[in-house]
């Protein structure tokens, strides 16, 4: 082989084997992809919001494969929106978390979820544990909810938007950012209750039928009510004069109890013509004898107590 072919030959095997290394070396650094790119995006893509109230947006994940972890940041206009804090129980202002990839597939771990309503932004990141599956479809990463603050439309715009598989590699995605426009509040619906409020007022005239209850007129019939004056009639009432007629026969009646009173009289007489010692004397006769008794007990147990005192001198000389 001559020398300028050795050295085409060579040269060839040179660039061969760079290239080779290249191929290597690239599909070591790229992300693993399979398929479409994923989208993450806000849903709904055009909100409406009145001041003073709130709406619902939500940032969803499309066709992804092999999810594993995901990182969001979002920015809105502070002057137009507010983010409702979905976390009271905690300090600072949260989101509310989703389901993709989330608990739904196996233990999962919010590790930052902060807004900030001053400048406007919002962090958001989110990983399974280990020993959880990795996901693949679509579903909702997390949920904002907006208050309207002021007339105008805010961007809601997705300035950083993150995936990684299960071997922690990157993986390819599109961020789709949305729009809110906040309206006045709806004040002016108090106007048609206005209305039927006049026309019920209005309805008041009618109710001046009163003028009909105004039939109690007849109601002053009351004055036959006053037929009480007959009831006066008490002074038949004053008939009682016969019973002072009674006393006359009660008269009777007491003489002729008067006239049974003196056998009862008669019983009770003292019983001085039988010869018995009337009860009284009989007292007397017993209790002068119990006197007399009494003395002579006396007199005989002083005189049993003297001899006994003078027969004690006696022995004792």
């Amino acid at each position: 082989m001559s020398l300028l072919g050795r050295r085409s030959w060579s040269l060839t095997a040179v660039v061969v084997l760079s290239m080779a290394m290249g191929v290597a070396v690239s599909a070591r650094t790229a992300p693993l992809v399979s398929g479409a790119d994923p989208v993450v995006a806000i849903d709904p893509a055009a909100a409406e919001v009145a001041i003073n109230g709130t709406v619902d947006v939500a940032i969803v994940i499309t066709d992804a494969t092999d999810l594993y972890a995901a990182s969001v940041d979002v920015s809105f206009n502070p002057a137009l929106l507010e983010v409702v804090d979905a976390d009271v129980g905690r300090s600072g202002v949260q989101i509310t978390t989703g389901t993709f990839p989330g608990p739904s597939e196996g233990p999962s771990d919010v590790t930052v979820n902060t807004a900030d309503n001053d400048t406007g932004t919002i962090e958001y990141d989110v990983t399974l544990l280990d020993g959880a599956p990795s996901v693949n479809g679509s579903g909702t990463l997390a949920t904002i909810r907006f208050s309207g603050k002021a007339v105008g439309t805010s961007v809601v715009t997705l300035e950083g938007a993150a995936l990684w598989d299960s071997l922690n590699q990157g993986i390819i995605t599109t961020s789709t950012s949305g729009e809110i426009q906040v309206a006045e509040a709806a004040t002016d619906t108090p106007v048609p209750t206005s209305a039927p409020t006049t026309s019920t007022t209005s309805t008041r005239t009618p109710t001046g039928t009163p003028a009909e209850t105004d039939t109690p007129t007849p109601t002053r019939t009351a004055k036959p009510t006053k037929t009480p004056r007959p009831t006066a009639t008490p002074q038949s009432t004053v008939t009682p004069q016969p019973p002072q007629e009674r006393p006359e026969p009660t008269t009777s009646a007491a003489v002729a109890v008067a006239g049974a009173q003196p056998t009862p009289t008669g019983g009770a007489l003292p019983s001085a013509g039988t010869g018995e010692m009337p009860a009284q004397m009989w007292r007397w006769f017993f209790l002068s004898g119990a006197v007399v008794m009494g003395l002579a007990t006396w007199a005989f147990t002083f005189r049993f107590y003297a001899r006994q005192k003078e027969s004690e001198r006696f022995w004792h000389r």
